[in-house]
């Protein structure tokens, strides 16, 4: 059966062009949400826990971390460490967690439901809860930020085409984006945080440092799945490796 043919296949490219279009449009709907059904603004894209736009950001993350967490990839190297389904394993499982252990909610009139976390640990436990959200977050990011850049890279050819040489240019500037994200934010939490509350304040910093992030991330997928190759195949060329 020729390639362009098999099902599976096909069922494949469907799938990473759904979560590429999930990290593309989650913060557009949100924004959305905000403009047009008057959804007070969050600092975060997590922080929209806290409002009407919930099982937006709950449904989205779940549905990308259940399938990273099914994502095989390609078969490993001997010896090698990072390999697609490691990675993609630790991205899902990181995503999972940072969707329902939810971050600490900044306004003091936020609705807070109940979750399986306030269960298990102690309503006064405000900081482990904090670590763990933004440890879980901040793995995601990195494992996605090291799919692009060191997973999607890889070739089943002998020989890279400059059409794969041109995608692989990409998820470098993809992986670069979503590392420059993370470290930017980690840098105003942790080493200025008075800074980085004023611009959250002012100018929902974080919000849209996520965004970006998360955009690179669906453009990554994107292109993993095919989609921006059938869309410029003078470009990037057709199929995806």
């Amino acid at each position: 059966m020729p390639r362009d043919q098999d099902p599976d296949r096909a069922t494949m490219m469907r799938l990473r062009r759904g979560i590429g279009a999930i990290g593309i449009g989650l913060p557009f709907a949100l924004l959305l949400g905000v403009h047009l059904a008057g959804v007070p603004m969050e600092n975060s894209i997590s922080e929209f826990f806290f409002s009407e736009l919930r099982e937006v950001f709950v449904a989205a993350a779940a549905g990308v971390g259940l399938f990273l967490l099914a994502y095989e990839g390609y078969p490993p190297r001997p010896k090698e460490i990072l390999t697609d389904r490691r990675v993609s394993g630790l991205a899902g499982a990181s995503v999972l967690v940072m969707a329902f252990v939810p971050t600490l909610c900044a306004r003091g009139t936020c609705a807070h439901p109940p979750t399986l976390f306030d269960r298990l640990i102690p309503a006064s436990a405000d900081t482990t809860q904090a670590a763990i959200h933004l440890t879980a977050a901040g793995l995601f990011l990195l494992s996605l930020g090291i799919m692009s850049q060191r997973v999607f890279t890889r070739c089943t050819r002998p020989s890279k085409s400059l059409f794969k040489q041109r995608r692989n240019l990409c998820y470098q500037i993809f992986g670069w984006v979503i590392f420059t994200m993370v470290g930017v934010i980690g840098v105003m939490k942790l080493g200025f945080p008075n800074i980085g509350h004023h611009w959250d304040t002012q100018w929902h910093f974080t919000f849209w440092a996520e965004s970006v992030a998360v955009w690179a991330f669906g453009l990554s997928w994107l292109m993993k799945g095919a989609a921006m190759q059938t869309a410029m195949p003078y470009l990037f060329g057709k199929g995806a490796d």
